[in-house]
């Protein structure tokens, strides 16, 4: 009979092994490989390679300047470009390789920091463990973390701050606010939203203490000098965005509020909270639309927040918690309320997972220890809990595996590959292909222009003044090349300008592929 202790150890190693295998099955074919990246991780990549080649943050072969990425993240990866000559495949094995290494030493961060935070628990090694693991396994939450994008490096960045914030004291030396201050600027430049962290630590930091006026006096100091070193550190991107593109946000934040409808996001988000607070266990496609699912959800998230914050807690996870509690609100405000993209929600909501696997391990482990007859149950327990992750993974890859390509492509991230695959073997390098979502399609060939404004400049100025048509002509672009199964285009091919000087070359419905040639005069 295994022992708990060892029965323990094999489950964690198990899930190491899932969240290890997984993150890097993308490189056992090229196929993969390609489809693993999203298409705005596509994007940032471009920008990354131009970097590399010496065009600065651009799009378009370098023609076209852009601030529509995040900054540090981008840079990494361009340090990768670099290495490699520029290669496109061995670009994306690099990125890969980074984010299983930056995901990787999330979970680690996540382990280590929770093991000292429950230092009081006797279980705070299991709970941790678990919690790490999990995470690191998760069918739902891998991909987020191998995406192209900055979310394993934002991940990594937020466990560290928030677990080195929980460990602080109100006698830190004014250099150790300071450097906590430049460490949030600096995970700022990971991810711009990191504004909402910065302000969750100063507010938890101003309300959990003595409310002694020279308590509070001394703490209000810390805050303004923290929040100060974040602010100077971040400034330097806030005016190059104010300098060279005329607004303090980035255009690819411009590019979604043209469409963006007040709280329209908001009643998608509960049902991802949940999701997310089981961390393996995914809410059915058949339930999660329905408006009693996500009441249901968005209560029993009330419920949860309010539980956590009356609870009796150590000083260290009242700090913890009170500040993933805010930045948690402060994310579900921001993306409910104020911003579009719906179908981006679950990776807007993804920082919040670590913690949220930390709090799940808590109560797992809690019910473990409660178990009757636990030597035959635990086990039972843990096989169904590793063949439902592993049954979700490996039912992920035989459907990639299996399907057609173009339903490989929905199924997984690249859903414009088959875009950029046409656009590649039909159209010549040296001609100027125009697309709405251009990430995936710009990364393949070269001089393809951004047409939704998400990293053009130019492009986005076109749409607010609703010239977006002229602008295609003034480009010289000769091929469009986008969705033909997407609301947009029922609009977008009628009208007249487009009609005028635009042919249909494909439409091809089951593939959801849609060609226009310019005509040209004989």
């Amino acid at each position: 009979m295994i022992s708990q202790r060892r029965g323990f150890i094999i489950l964690i190693a198990i899930l190491i092994l899932i969240g290890a295998v997984t993150r890097l099955i993308p490189l056992s074919s090229q196929e993969r490989m390609i489809n693993s990246v999203s298409e705005d991780g596509y994007l940032m990549m471009t920008i990354a390679r131009n970097m590399a080649l010496g065009y600065g943050m651009s799009i378009a072969d370098g023609t076209i300047p852009t601030n529509g990425t995040q900054p540090l993240n981008t840079a990494i990866w361009a340090v990768g470009y670099w290495l490699v000559d520029g290669d496109k495949i061995n670009g994306i094995i690099f990125v890969i390789l980074l984010q299983f290494i930056m995901a990787s030493l999330a979970a680690v961060i996540l382990w280590q920091g929770s093991k000292r935070l429950l230092h009081n628990s006797s279980n705070a090694g299991k709970i941790a463990a678990l919690a790490a693991a999990t995470w690191y396994a998760s069918p739902i939450l891998v991909g987020h973390t191998m995406n192209g994008l900055e979310t394993a490096l934002y991940s990594m960045c937020l466990v560290a701050i928030a677990m080195l914030f929980s460990f602080s004291k109100q006698d830190w030396s004014m250099w150790r606010w300071l450097g906590f201050g430049i460490l949030l600027g600096i995970t700022f430049w990971v991810r711009n939203d990191a504004v909402l962290i910065i302000f969750a630590a100063c507010i938890t930091h101003l309300l959990l203490g003595s409310f002694e006026f020279n308590a509070l006096k001394r703490r209000f100091i810390q805050v303004m000098l923290m929040g100060t070193a974040s602010v100077v550190v971040a400034l330097p991107w806030l005016i190059n965005n104010v300098v060279n593109f005329g607004h303090i946000m980035p255009i690819s934040g411009q590019s979604e509020s043209l469409t963006a409808v007040f709280a329209e996001n908001l009643p998608y988000i509960p049902t991802f909270l949940v999701e997310y607070l089981f961390v393996f266990l995914p809410i059915p496609h058949s339930l999660d639309t329905q408006t009693w699912v996500k009441i249901a959800c968005a209560i029993f998230m009330v419920l949860v927040l309010v539980w956590m914050l009356v609870r009796k807690l150590h000083l260290e996870e009242r700090r913890l918690t009170v500040l993933i509690s805010i930045f948690t609100i402060c994310l579900v405000t921001f993306y409910g309320l104020f911003f579009g993209a719906t179908y981006f929600i679950d990776r807007y909501m993804f920082p919040t997972t670590p913690f949220f696997a930390l709090l799940w391990a808590s109560i797992v482990v809690y019910i473990w220890q409660r178990l009757p007859a636990q030597k035959i149950t635990a086990p039972i327990i843990v096989l169904i809990f590793i063949t439902i992750i592993a049954g979700l993974h490996v039912r992920s890859y035989l459907f990639t595996k299996q399907t057609s390509i173009y339903h490989q492509y929905l199924g997984g991230y690249s859903l414009h590959i088959h875009l950029a695959k046409w656009i590649t073997d039909n159209v010549p390098e040296d001609v100027w292909v125009g697309s709405w979502q251009s990430g995936t399609t710009g990364y393949f060939h070269d001089r393809t222009i951004n047409l939704d404004g998400k990293t053009n400049p130019e492009s986005l100025a076109a749409r607010q003044q609703n010239k977006l048509p002229e602008y295609m002509l003034n480009k010289d672009i000769q091929y469009f090349v986008d969705w033909l199964n997407w609301h947009k285009m029922t609009v977008w091919v009628e009208r007249p300008v487009v009609k005028q000087n635009y042919e249909f070359i494909v439409q091809d419905k089951q593939k959801n592929l849609l060609v226009m040639r310019r005509k040209f005069d004989n």
